[in-house]
């Protein structure tokens, strides 16, 4: 583990109980704005950073009580990285409704291109 990981890792875990809170409680139009206003203060990584951003973001988040949460998983990108935060989110959503019906992405993203597998696609 190098120190930028785990300064990476300690970003991440103090970034996510304010990004879960406005996850739950605030919905996008109210917690996007200030994510990127805080990611403003951090760092833009370069695109092999990111990926290891990513995944370390990714591994955090499927250690967490429900297994994991795409819309979260972007959310802190965006609280922690400076790149990230000028991106847009993109959020698929599927006509039929409930579990698995919906996904939420940067523009980065490798899934980027899955847009067309979804009814509507909300840009923010």
């Amino acid at each position: 583990m190098t120190a930028s990981w785990m300064g990476d890792l300690a970003r991440v875990l103090v970034a996510l109980p304010f990004v879960e809170f406005g996850r739950v409680s605030l919905g996008p139009a109210r917690i996007l704005p200030r994510l990127r206003w805080t990611a403003g203060r951090c760092r833009r990584r370069s695109p092999s950073e990111r990926g290891a951003l990513r995944r370390l973001i990714a591994t955090v988040d499927a250690r967490l009580p429900d297994g994991g949460n795409c819309y979260r998983r972007a959310l802190l990108e965006i609280c922690v990285d400076a790149g990230a935060a000028e991106e847009k989110l993109y959020m698929g959503l599927k006509h039929h409704g409930g579990p698995r019906s919906g996904h939420a992405w940067l523009a980065s993203w490798p899934d980027a291109a899955n847009a067309g597998a979804y009814d509507a696609v909300l840009e923010m």
